[in-house]
């Protein structure tokens, strides 16, 4: 018994010397247009379109309605156009309400050297009235968490009336308002 084993191969036919082959690949040439092409025509059609601004006047509804005409009659009515409008610049950004925030350059608290010594931590919070001006106009204990040692509070108090604020805004004026500050004092910190 005889076992005969055929083995194909695969394989490309190559063609004879001197002919055309049937396929073939993009030149590096026809590449680089066609990238060139996919630059030049969106910064072309970008470059077209930012030079052309529209310019809207703004009005107030008090001139709209002092500048008001009558409608034209149906007869004398034309068929409406489309037109392109972009955006009108807008108007710079009004903060219309904002809480109090305290400048960068208030001073922080000192913890008291006496309470620092006696190993005295604790935490106090301050209600402070700031007036439309940014100015503490009233300031005073609302809380305290460890040790009540009246140093602190004092510390605190004395710093914080001295303070200056950004005013809160409301409808974008300037209002007086409330502001709770917290103050740690550990000794781990100093």
């Amino acid at each position: 018994m005889s076992t005969t084993s055929t083995h194909t191969q695969h394989f490309r036919e190559q063609p004879a010397v001197g002919a055309e082959p049937n396929e073939r690949g993009a030149s590096p040439f026809l590449w680089a247009l066609l990238i060139l092409a996919l630059v030049a025509l969106p910064a072309w059609w970008w470059i077209r379109n930012s030079q052309q601004t529209i310019t809207t006047p703004v009005t107030t509804s008090s001139e709209t309605a002092n500048t008001a005409q009558p409608l034209p009659e149906a007869a004398n009515q034309r068929p409406a156009t489309m037109v392109r409008h972009e955006a009108a610049p807008k108007a710079a950004a009004v903060v219309r309400n904002r809480d109090a925030r305290p400048l960068a350059s208030n001073p922080v608290p000192a913890y008291p050297a006496r309470a620092l010594r006696s190993g005295v931590e604790g935490s106090v919070t301050a209600r402070l009235q700031v007036d439309a001006n940014g100015r503490v106009s009233d300031a005073q204990i609302v809380e305290r968490t460890g040790a009540r040692d009246r140093d602190l509070d004092r510390a605190v108090l004395n710093t914080v009336r001295d303070w200056r604020f950004e005013p809160a805004l409301r409808n974008g004026r300037a209002v007086a308002t409330t502001v709770q500050l917290p103050v740690d004092f550990h000794t781990a910190q100093q």
